[in-house]
Protein backbone atom coordinates (compact mmCIF):
# COMPACT_ATOMS: atom_id res chain seq x y z
CA UNK A 1 0.00 0.00 0.00
CA UNK A 2 1.43 3.57 -0.79
CA UNK A 3 2.40 5.78 2.10
CA UNK A 4 3.60 8.67 2.54
CA UNK A 5 5.50 10.10 5.84
CA UNK A 6 4.47 13.45 6.78
CA UNK A 7 6.35 12.99 10.85
CA UNK A 8 9.44 14.72 9.25
CA UNK A 9 10.57 18.50 9.79
CA UNK A 10 11.64 20.85 7.22
CA UNK A 11 8.69 21.06 4.87
CA UNK A 12 7.54 18.45 2.60
CA UNK A 13 8.92 18.90 -0.67
CA UNK A 14 5.34 18.98 -2.70
CA UNK A 15 5.67 18.04 -6.06
CA UNK A 16 3.95 16.88 -8.95
CA UNK A 17 5.19 14.00 -8.60
CA UNK A 18 4.58 13.30 -5.08
CA UNK A 19 0.80 14.43 -6.27
CA UNK A 20 0.67 11.98 -7.98
CA UNK A 21 1.63 9.18 -5.88
CA UNK A 22 -1.21 10.56 -2.78
CA UNK A 23 -3.57 9.92 -6.31
CA UNK A 24 -2.38 6.56 -6.92
CA UNK A 25 -2.37 5.04 -3.36
CA UNK A 26 -6.05 5.98 -3.07
CA UNK A 27 -7.10 5.20 -6.41
CA UNK A 28 -5.45 2.05 -6.35
CA UNK A 29 -7.28 1.40 -3.00
CA UNK A 30 -10.83 1.64 -3.96
CA UNK A 31 -10.36 -0.36 -7.22
CA UNK A 32 -9.04 -3.18 -5.46
CA UNK A 33 -11.98 -3.42 -3.37
CA UNK A 34 -14.28 -2.84 -6.06
CA UNK A 35 -13.00 -5.44 -8.00
CA UNK A 36 -13.40 -7.94 -5.34
CA UNK A 37 -17.32 -7.80 -6.06
CA UNK A 38 -16.91 -8.61 -9.59
CA UNK A 39 -14.65 -6.70 -12.59
CA UNK A 40 -17.67 -4.99 -14.24
CA UNK A 41 -19.55 -3.58 -15.04
CA UNK A 42 -21.24 -3.32 -11.33
CA UNK A 43 -23.34 -1.04 -9.46
CA UNK A 44 -21.51 -0.29 -6.43
CA UNK A 45 -24.48 1.94 -4.45
CA UNK A 46 -27.82 3.63 -5.95
CA UNK A 47 -28.74 3.26 -9.48
CA UNK A 48 -32.52 1.68 -8.59
CA UNK A 49 -33.24 0.55 -11.99
CA UNK A 50 -37.30 0.94 -13.04
CA UNK A 51 -38.94 -0.18 -16.08
CA UNK A 52 -42.37 1.08 -17.45
CA UNK A 53 -44.45 0.96 -20.38
CA UNK A 54 -42.58 4.56 -20.50
CA UNK A 55 -38.87 3.51 -20.61
CA UNK A 56 -36.31 3.37 -18.33
CA UNK A 57 -35.21 5.55 -15.36
CA UNK A 58 -32.22 5.01 -12.74
CA UNK A 59 -31.72 7.24 -9.74
CA UNK A 60 -28.17 8.80 -8.73
CA UNK A 61 -25.19 6.01 -7.74
CA UNK A 62 -22.24 4.96 -8.29
CA UNK A 63 -20.63 1.65 -10.82
CA UNK A 64 -17.58 0.03 -11.16
CA UNK A 65 -16.51 0.04 -14.93
CA UNK A 66 -12.96 -0.87 -16.75
CA UNK A 67 -11.09 -0.19 -13.57
CA UNK A 68 -12.75 3.21 -12.71
CA UNK A 69 -15.37 4.42 -9.99
CA UNK A 70 -17.70 6.65 -11.95
CA UNK A 71 -20.62 9.10 -10.66
CA UNK A 72 -23.96 8.14 -12.11
CA UNK A 73 -25.86 11.03 -12.73
CA UNK A 74 -29.72 10.09 -12.75
CA UNK A 75 -31.54 9.97 -15.83
CA UNK A 76 -34.53 8.35 -18.03
CA UNK A 77 -35.14 6.94 -21.42
CA UNK A 78 -37.93 6.51 -23.55
CA UNK A 79 -38.82 2.86 -25.04
CA UNK A 80 -35.87 1.48 -27.43
CA UNK A 81 -36.72 1.23 -30.85
CA UNK A 82 -34.97 -0.73 -33.96
CA UNK A 83 -32.00 -1.69 -33.02
CA UNK A 84 -31.55 0.38 -30.23
CA UNK A 85 -31.46 -0.35 -26.64
CA UNK A 86 -30.43 1.07 -23.39
CA UNK A 87 -27.39 2.17 -23.08
CA UNK A 88 -24.84 3.83 -20.21
CA UNK A 89 -22.64 6.12 -21.81
CA UNK A 90 -19.30 7.50 -19.94
CA UNK A 91 -19.07 11.42 -20.37
CA UNK A 92 -15.24 12.97 -19.43
CA UNK A 93 -15.05 16.47 -18.62
CA UNK A 94 -11.81 18.13 -17.91
CA UNK A 95 -11.17 21.96 -16.16
CA UNK A 96 -7.89 23.86 -17.15
CA UNK A 97 -5.56 25.57 -14.78
CA UNK A 98 -3.05 28.10 -15.46
CA UNK A 99 0.47 26.75 -14.22
CA UNK A 100 3.28 28.93 -12.29
CA UNK A 101 5.39 29.25 -15.44
CA UNK A 102 1.76 30.13 -17.66
CA UNK A 103 0.85 26.86 -19.34
CA UNK A 104 -2.76 25.81 -19.48
CA UNK A 105 -3.65 22.88 -19.32
CA UNK A 106 -6.51 20.72 -19.13
CA UNK A 107 -5.77 19.02 -14.99
CA UNK A 108 -8.56 18.77 -13.40
CA UNK A 109 -10.33 15.75 -14.80
CA UNK A 110 -13.79 14.16 -14.05
CA UNK A 111 -16.46 11.32 -15.47
CA UNK A 112 -20.00 11.03 -14.84
CA UNK A 113 -22.11 8.47 -16.50
CA UNK A 114 -25.75 8.97 -17.92
CA UNK A 115 -28.29 6.82 -20.16
CA UNK A 116 -28.78 6.96 -24.05
CA UNK A 117 -30.66 4.51 -26.69
CA UNK A 118 -28.52 3.22 -28.96
CA UNK A 119 -27.47 0.02 -30.53
CA UNK A 120 -25.55 -2.57 -28.67
CA UNK A 121 -21.75 -1.66 -28.38
CA UNK A 122 -19.36 -1.97 -25.85
CA UNK A 123 -16.51 0.28 -25.20
CA UNK A 124 -14.43 1.97 -22.85
CA UNK A 125 -16.98 4.60 -22.50
CA UNK A 126 -20.49 2.96 -23.27
CA UNK A 127 -21.66 -0.59 -22.44
CA UNK A 128 -25.70 -1.77 -22.44
CA UNK A 129 -27.54 -1.14 -19.17
CA UNK A 130 -28.80 -5.00 -19.33
CA UNK A 131 -25.09 -6.23 -18.55
CA UNK A 132 -24.84 -4.08 -15.02
CA UNK A 133 -24.67 -6.40 -11.83
CA UNK A 134 -25.08 -5.37 -8.47
CA UNK A 135 -21.73 -5.27 -6.28
CA UNK A 136 -20.70 -8.93 -4.90
CA UNK A 137 -21.13 -10.62 -7.86
CA UNK A 138 -17.30 -11.46 -7.88
CA UNK A 139 -17.52 -12.38 -4.32
CA UNK A 140 -19.81 -15.02 -4.82
CA UNK A 141 -17.48 -16.65 -7.03
CA UNK A 142 -14.29 -16.46 -5.71
CA UNK A 143 -15.76 -17.60 -2.24
CA UNK A 144 -16.97 -20.79 -3.42
CA UNK A 145 -15.36 -24.23 -4.37
CA UNK A 146 -14.50 -23.93 -8.37
CA UNK A 147 -14.56 -27.58 -9.23
CA UNK A 148 -16.55 -30.73 -7.64
CA UNK A 149 -15.98 -33.13 -5.14
CA UNK A 150 -17.00 -36.59 -5.29
CA UNK A 151 -17.72 -39.88 -4.37
CA UNK A 152 -18.14 -43.47 -6.50
CA UNK A 153 -21.51 -45.20 -5.13
CA UNK A 154 -21.50 -48.85 -5.25
CA UNK A 155 -23.85 -51.08 -2.64
CA UNK A 156 -24.46 -54.21 -2.53
CA UNK A 157 -27.10 -56.09 -4.58
CA UNK A 158 -29.00 -56.80 -1.46
CA UNK A 159 -29.30 -53.03 -1.24
CA UNK A 160 -30.69 -52.25 -4.38
CA UNK A 161 -26.82 -52.72 -6.28
CA UNK A 162 -27.14 -48.47 -5.99
CA UNK A 163 -24.50 -46.96 -8.74
CA UNK A 164 -23.66 -43.50 -9.88
CA UNK A 165 -21.33 -40.32 -8.57
CA UNK A 166 -22.76 -37.79 -5.68
CA UNK A 167 -21.04 -34.44 -6.34
CA UNK A 168 -20.55 -31.54 -3.77
CA UNK A 169 -18.94 -28.06 -3.16
CA UNK A 170 -19.19 -25.55 -0.45
CA UNK A 171 -19.97 -22.17 -0.46
CA UNK A 172 -17.71 -20.59 2.02
CA UNK A 173 -19.92 -16.90 1.78
CA UNK A 174 -22.60 -18.13 2.55
CA UNK A 175 -21.57 -21.47 4.69
CA UNK A 176 -23.76 -23.85 2.24
CA UNK A 177 -23.29 -27.12 0.26
CA UNK A 178 -24.43 -27.99 -2.85
CA UNK A 179 -24.67 -31.71 -3.33
CA UNK A 180 -26.30 -33.02 -6.84
CA UNK A 181 -25.98 -36.17 -8.61
CA UNK A 182 -27.84 -39.28 -10.55
CA UNK A 183 -28.07 -42.41 -8.52
CA UNK A 184 -28.75 -45.44 -10.36
CA UNK A 185 -30.47 -48.89 -8.38
CA UNK A 186 -29.76 -51.77 -10.31
CA UNK A 187 -31.51 -54.38 -8.09
CA UNK A 188 -34.37 -52.48 -7.09
CA UNK A 189 -36.67 -55.44 -6.02
CA UNK A 190 -34.07 -56.05 -3.34
CA UNK A 191 -35.43 -52.69 -1.29
CA UNK A 192 -37.56 -53.82 1.71
CA UNK A 193 -41.11 -53.61 0.86
CA UNK A 194 -42.80 -50.10 1.13
CA UNK A 195 -44.42 -49.63 4.46
CA UNK A 196 -43.94 -46.42 7.02
CA UNK A 197 -41.13 -47.48 8.10
CA UNK A 198 -39.06 -48.46 4.80
CA UNK A 199 -35.17 -47.89 6.00
CA UNK A 200 -32.85 -45.29 4.52
CA UNK A 201 -30.03 -46.61 2.60
CA UNK A 202 -26.41 -44.95 3.41
CA UNK A 203 -25.01 -44.18 -0.71
CA UNK A 204 -21.97 -42.35 0.96
CA UNK A 205 -20.09 -40.47 3.52
CA UNK A 206 -19.00 -36.79 3.30
CA UNK A 207 -15.67 -34.95 4.40
CA UNK A 208 -15.71 -33.37 8.03
CA UNK A 209 -15.31 -30.07 6.63
CA UNK A 210 -19.36 -30.84 4.77
CA UNK A 211 -21.08 -32.23 7.27
CA UNK A 212 -24.50 -29.59 8.16
CA UNK A 213 -24.78 -29.14 12.32
CA UNK A 214 -28.07 -29.64 12.03
CA UNK A 215 -29.71 -33.06 9.63
CA UNK A 216 -31.13 -31.77 6.39
CA UNK A 217 -34.20 -33.39 4.47
CA UNK A 218 -34.36 -33.26 0.27
CA UNK A 219 -35.93 -35.07 -1.99
CA UNK A 220 -34.40 -37.58 -4.77
CA UNK A 221 -36.63 -37.47 -8.25
CA UNK A 222 -37.19 -40.09 -10.72
CA UNK A 223 -38.37 -38.81 -14.43
CA UNK A 224 -41.18 -42.05 -14.47
CA UNK A 225 -44.33 -41.73 -12.51
CA UNK A 226 -45.16 -45.14 -12.89
CA UNK A 227 -43.20 -47.40 -10.72
CA UNK A 228 -44.97 -46.41 -7.68
CA UNK A 229 -48.33 -46.23 -6.27
CA UNK A 230 -50.43 -44.26 -4.01
CA UNK A 231 -53.20 -45.92 -1.57
CA UNK A 232 -55.57 -45.98 -4.46
CA UNK A 233 -53.36 -47.66 -6.75
CA UNK A 234 -52.58 -44.90 -8.83
CA UNK A 235 -48.98 -44.62 -10.75
CA UNK A 236 -47.69 -41.16 -9.83
CA UNK A 237 -45.15 -40.84 -7.25
CA UNK A 238 -41.79 -39.75 -8.56
CA UNK A 239 -40.11 -38.53 -5.52
CA UNK A 240 -38.34 -40.15 -2.65
CA UNK A 241 -36.76 -38.74 0.92
CA UNK A 242 -33.22 -38.16 1.25
CA UNK A 243 -31.06 -37.13 4.33
CA UNK A 244 -27.58 -35.77 5.08
CA UNK A 245 -27.11 -36.20 8.79
CA UNK A 246 -25.13 -34.82 11.47
CA UNK A 247 -22.44 -37.61 11.03
CA UNK A 248 -22.30 -36.55 7.49
CA UNK A 249 -24.12 -39.61 6.24
CA UNK A 250 -26.17 -39.51 2.85
CA UNK A 251 -28.75 -41.59 3.09
CA UNK A 252 -31.67 -42.42 0.20
CA UNK A 253 -35.16 -43.61 1.45
CA UNK A 254 -35.08 -45.88 -1.46
CA UNK A 255 -38.99 -47.46 -2.23
CA UNK A 256 -39.12 -50.92 -4.02
CA UNK A 257 -41.24 -50.21 -7.24
CA UNK A 258 -43.99 -52.19 -8.74
CA UNK A 259 -43.14 -56.03 -9.05
CA UNK A 260 -42.15 -55.52 -13.23
CA UNK A 261 -39.78 -52.49 -12.85
CA UNK A 262 -36.22 -54.35 -11.93
CA UNK A 263 -34.07 -50.78 -11.83
CA UNK A 264 -34.82 -47.17 -12.13
CA UNK A 265 -32.70 -43.82 -11.47
CA UNK A 266 -33.10 -40.75 -9.31
CA UNK A 267 -31.78 -37.34 -9.86
CA UNK A 268 -31.18 -34.79 -7.22
CA UNK A 269 -29.63 -30.93 -6.60
CA UNK A 270 -30.03 -29.37 -3.83
CA UNK A 271 -28.03 -26.31 -1.35
CA UNK A 272 -27.86 -27.26 2.13
CA UNK A 273 -27.71 -24.94 4.91
CA UNK A 274 -24.39 -26.22 6.97
CA UNK A 275 -25.07 -24.11 10.31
Amino acid sequence: MKKLDLTHAGGFPLTQDNLDYLQQAYTECTNAFAQMGGTGPAIISGMVITTSVSGTAVTDGWLFYNGEMIKFNAASVGIPTGSDVVMVDIIPASTSLTYNDGSVYPAILDKAATLSLAPTATTATQFPLSTLQPFGVGLGESNREAGWQQIVVSTSAASGGVTGTIYYKKNFLTNTLQVRGNLHANNAQNFTATSPTTPFYIMATLPAEYIPTNSAFFSGVSPFATFFKDDVGVSWIRQINCLINTGGQVLFGWLKPEITITDYFIDFNQIIPLD
